[in-house]
């Protein structure tokens, strides 16, 4: 056998995997430039929508929770509002309070748990945890669960070493 024909069929096939590199470059360019000219024709379109058209009010199902603002929880209150998720049935939430230490020289520490309503049961039962701390006078205190795929009633707790036990309102998860 001859170094040429032991030669054909590595420069064949490299040749074929560059041809396959370029007809994939090629279809994800191709892909990103028709997904940014219809991102940028239905913005477009909205503006125009959204500057001819009627303001309206729009009502959210009694399931949903408002967006909390970017304003600071009062001391001994938890806000839960719900974070926006691509995906259908996952659930984000952003818990929030302020917690206030007695003594800004010593650290204190606090606990988050999320819980759930337990039908059977009768009672809450625990779903997630996580526990902190910090030094310090007060601080605005944040803990983000996330529940996947388990409908139901839901409640956060926010438990602070030497202080009180606060309960959020429940709160519904559907999917």
């Amino acid at each position: 056998m001859s170094p040429r024909s032991s030669v054909t069929p590595v420069v064949a096939s490299g040749t074929a995997s560059a041809v396959k590199l370029l007809v994939a470059t090629l279809a994800f360019t191709g892909a990103y430039v028709g997904v940014e000219a219809s991102q940028n024709a239905s913005g477009q379109a909205r503006a125009s929508v959204v500057a001819d058209g009627p303001v309206q009010t729009v009502v959210l199902s009694a399931e949903e929770m408002p967006v909390t603002t970017a304003k600071t929880p009062k001391s001994g209150v938890i806000t839960v509002s719900a974070v926006a998720s691509a995906q259908s049935c996952e659930k984000p939430y952003r818990a929030q309070s302020v917690v206030d230490n007695a003594d800004p020289e010593d650290t204190v520490s606090y606990g988050w748990r999320l819980e759930r309503w337990s039908p059977a049961a009768k009672k809450w039962r625990t779903y997630l945890t996580s526990d902190s701390g910090f030094t310090g006078a007060s601080r605005t205190v944040e803990w983000r669960p996330r529940i996947v795929n388990n409908p139901g009633w839901y409640r956060v707790k926010l438990s602070v070493s030497g202080g009180d036990v606060l309960n959020s309102e429940k709160f519904q998860v559907s999917c």
